[in-house]
């Protein structure tokens, strides 16, 4: 069983949902480049939450449906707030729409706040994920964990 996340500029990652929620989301954070601190969780196509902190005791597969997409969220609890708010981690207007947000929770304006601290979220090194594996004759291949990777060689 796995699901599929979107994240970034229109970047996505595959992972499988047979493991406790704690698991999935610290191999999310790793794979999609976030900061381990980061807390995060995911929203479907129409912005459902899914709240998987909430039920970490759970499997990801009891709480999410098998072969779904769904998007990365980045949720900020302010200090006065009572609920958190949440950010989706993807550049892309057809997904991230005025539906999406409004089903989110979220504002327009304080979207176009918090997307600069989707750039602070994301780790600053540059370097490759051990997920990222190479092939002897410079090509990649797909990752442990599902991810594909580009296999075509530059001409």
């Amino acid at each position: 069983m796995f699901v599929t996340v979107l994240y970034g500029d229109n970047e996505h990652a595959l992972f499988n949902t047979l493991c406790k929620i704690p698991v999935l989301l610290d191999c999310i954070k790793q794979n999609c480049h976030y900061e381990t601190e980061a807390e995060v969780d995911l929203a479907d196509e129409t912005g459902q939450v899914k709240n998987l902190s909430q039920n970490q005791h759970c499997y990801a597969s009891d709480i999410l449906t098998e072969r779904e997409v769904y998007i990365l969220l980045g949720v900020n609890k302010p200090n006065r707030a009572s609920t958190p708010v949440y950010v989706p981690l993807l550049n892309n207007d057809d997904i991230v729409n005025s539906k999406f947000l409004a089903k989110l929770g979220a504002r327009l304006d304080s979207l176009s706040q918090n997307r600069g601290n989707v750039k602070k979220m994301r780790k600053k090194s540059a370097s490759p994920s051990p997920s990222r594996l190479s092939t002897t004759d410079g090509k990649q291949s797909t990752s442990p964990n599902g991810k594909h990777k580009n296999t075509s060689t530059p001409q």
